[in-house]
């Protein structure tokens, strides 16, 4: 059975790493313009910081590549670095050119990196505002180290106000990165409990629960059509004289070969199981006994050509199947004791053989 799954384009396009590895150069850039800002205005205190946080965020780059500081840590760092700047620049150039709204912007960042803790955000987060008002009452009226004209300062503060809204988007992306994933990691575990619960390990046909309740459905759609579908019930040969000679690795390995070839040639349309044991059951809705008879001797058929080796021993094996067309009228459960008086015929007529109605 191929279980589909469906990918999310934007979750699949990017891994968590390289999210956190772009966010990281678009600070490196965002600073390379900054030191270029701060030298065209002559505030060489800035521009010296920023020479260092161009280093900084090249070396957290070549870490996040290497593998060898974790997220968290370097979103930490980060945060520090930007409140850091965002104070230094109101302090030196002054509160309206923006500075220290990119502090606010940063606000949500905590609540992404550390989900499960839930005190630390809160913490970072109000850390944030606090230092936010603690600048704000005492840039109040202090007369700032740099002034310049009114378009130096608005030219600081769109470039502040397009890094703000770049990290207002940038934080956004991890959200939709984050719910996405966590999305896509919650449907693989609901497929792969599904499995569990229809799948049978061993052989990967649908198990028995499974199988009644496609039995039930295509009893109820026979039903309301008026037409019949078949069951077939079929039983490896001699399966325990395989597993004593050879082993149940052996056997194990004999059971799925043949899965594998009754599931290749059951219909499309048809639902195959591990019914139990060494018992495999096909149903195949809207076809009568006769096609039904024929899909058995063919799968009957290819099953006798399989040749298996073991400690340079060949082996063959043969399949009994009984055959029977269940009508409307019938209850499935009627269908699945006649299907198996017929497998037991079989078995007492030679065994290797299709017995049918």
């Amino acid at each position: 059975m191929k279980i589909k799954k469906e990918i999310n384009l934007f979750a699949g396009m990017f891994t968590a790493e390289e999210i956190y590895r772009y966010g990281d150069i678009i600070l490196l850039l965002g600073h390379i313009l900054y030191l270029a800002l701060f030298r065209w205005l002559g505030v060489y205190q800035m521009v010296y910081y920023n020479y260092f946080s161009v280093a900084f965020y090249a070396l957290m780059y070549a870490l996040l590549h290497y593998d060898k500081i974790g997220k968290t840590q370097f979103t930490y760092l980060v945060l520090v670095e930007i409140i850091v700047h965002a104070c230094m620049g109101a302090y030196y150039i002054g509160w309206i050119a923006g500075f220290t709204q990119i502090m606010l912007c940063i606000i949500p960042i905590p609540f992404y990196i550390t989900p499960n803790r839930k005190t630390v955000p809160y913490l970072l987060s109000s850390l944030d505002i606090v230092i936010f008002i603690i600048m704000r009452l005492a840039m109040a009226d202090r007369v700032v180290p740099y002034s310049f004209p009114t378009h130096k300062v608005n030219i600081v503060y769109i470039y502040n106000t397009v890094c703000s809204f770049v990290i207002i988007i940038y934080v956004s992306s991890i959200y939709i990165f984050t719910n996405e994933h966590n999305k896509r990691d919650a449907k693989a575990q609901n497929e792969k409990l599904q499995r569990l619960a229809t799948i049978d390990p061993l052989t990967q046909l649908f198990n028995r629960r499974a199988m009644m309740d496609f039995i039930k459905m295509i009893e109820s759609n026979s039903r309301r059509t008026g037409s019949s579908y078949s069951l077939c019930l079929g039983d490896i040969d001699d399966f325990k004289q395989v597993n004593d000679t050879y082993g149940h690795d052996v056997g194990d390995k004999v059971l799925r070969s043949v899965s594998d070839v009754i599931a290749k040639n059951v219909p499309s349309e048809g639902y195959v199981c591990r019914w139990g044991g060494e018992e495999i059951l096909f149903i195949v809705p809207n076809i009568d006994t006769e096609k039904c008879e024929s899909i058995a001797k063919n799968i009957c058929q290819k099953i006798h050509e399989c040749t298996f080796e073991e400690n340079s021993k060949t082996f063959r094996i043969s399949m009994t199947f009984g055959v029977y067309s269940v009508t409307p009228e019938e209850n499935y459960d009627e269908g699945i004791s006649k299907v198996d008086k017929l497998l037991y015929k079989g078995k007492k007529q030679g065994k290797n053989c299709v017995v049918s109605k």
